[in-house]
């Protein structure tokens, strides 16, 4: 493991465990924190080497998927707040 891996990982595992711990269901948890870390590899890789936006792979497709979807958990509402909301 790089270090510079290890140090975002050290700085972030406090709010990914939070999105992940949102969860009660095991798999889902084990999911989430699958994307969060493929989330954050990419952005470590990233920052090391410049972007290639006219790349039009499945894989940058399905990242970029993912990214929104992180986005959406980190940036978003609380899942227990939306389901309150509806009550």
């Amino acid at each position: 493991m790089s270090s510079q891996r290890y140090r975002r990982l050290l700085v972030n595992l406090p709010s990914m465990a939070t999105v992940v711990n949102s969860f009660s269901s095991p798999d889902v948890q084990k999911d989430v924190y699958r994307l969060l870390v493929d989330a954050l590899d990419e952005a470590v890789t990233e920052g090391d080497s410049p972007r290639d936006n006219g790349s039009s792979s499945k894989r940058g497709s399905r990242n970029g998927r993912s990214n929104e979807t992180l986005a959406e958990l980190v940036e978003g509402d609380s899942i227990h707040a939306i389901g309150a909301e509806h009550e």
